[in-house]
């Protein structure tokens, strides 16, 4: 993907959180049903977890309040969601742009990270295996990695969303393989950028920067698997 496009789409998603955040945080004031799920694959002990798009910070909280974790950091691009998960919680939060690889350069070691619902957010498919790559280095020995990935192509309710790439004057021609673009109707109208991951592409994804896939399942939304969720440990 040519450079002029990534940046083209970063700066939607960046525009989208600076005037929606507030929103976008209300929306996930509850666990997913699929945090539940992950209990079991959280190693034991747990000392330090990193979150990478940490958000609001709501998977953060979710394993602090239950002491299934000591130390929490959380990364993500956005002040603006950064500043409300910190309103929230304790932990360590650091403001990095995940499309470049490096994002994650001094934050040490970690028994688990998890990256949910935001691989999808990082245009360029080689940029996402960039970011799955240097997640990896970050692992301590038998460290495990959660990611969580919308699968809204399989909702007739949710595909109702994808618009049209003419709504931010992009030419679809430009972009990779299921990138698409979805509509916010929530407080006003906006647009974020999304790359659909399904299963054999996590599963690409992990084999190509040498992770195994230990885990999958569907999970979460009224439908009940709106999203992948899957565990990858090193090879």
């Amino acid at each position: 993907m040519q450079e002029e496009i990534v940046e083209r789409l970063l700066a939607i998603n960046r525009d989208f959180y600076l005037k929606f955040a507030t929103s976008f945080a209300e929306t996930r004031a509850h666990p997913q049903p699929g945090f539940y799920q992950l209990i079991e694959f959280i190693p034991k002990p747990c000392k330090k977890m990193l979150d990478v798009g940490c958000g609001e910070g709501r998977f953060g909280r979710f394993v602090l309040n239950r002491n299934l974790i000591d130390q929490y950091t959380g990364v993500d691009f956005s002040q603006e969601i950064i500043d409300i998960a910190k309103d929230s919680m304790k932990g360590e939060f650091f403001l990095r742009e995940l499309s470049r690889y490096g994002s994650l350069n001094g934050l040490g070691e970690f028994n688990l990270i998890v990256c949910l619902a935001t691989m999808q957010h990082i245009p360029g498919r080689s940029n996402r295996l960039n970011l799955l790559r240097e997640m990896g280095t970050h692992l301590t020995a038998k460290g495990i990695i959660f990611l969580s990935n919308w699968q809204f192509l399989d909702s007739e309710r949710q595909r109702r969303k994808v618009t049209d790439w003419s709504k931010v004057n992009i030419d679809p021609t430009k972009l990779e393989e299921n990138d698409f673009l979805i509509a916010w109707q929530r407080d006003g109208t906006g647009f974020r950028y999304v790359n659909f991951i399904n299963s054999d592409e996590m599963e690409w994804l992990a084999k190509s920067v040498g992770l195994n896939v230990s885990g999958q399942f569907r999970a979460d939304g009224q439908e009940g698997n709106l999203n992948l969720y899957s565990i990858l440990s090193t090879a």
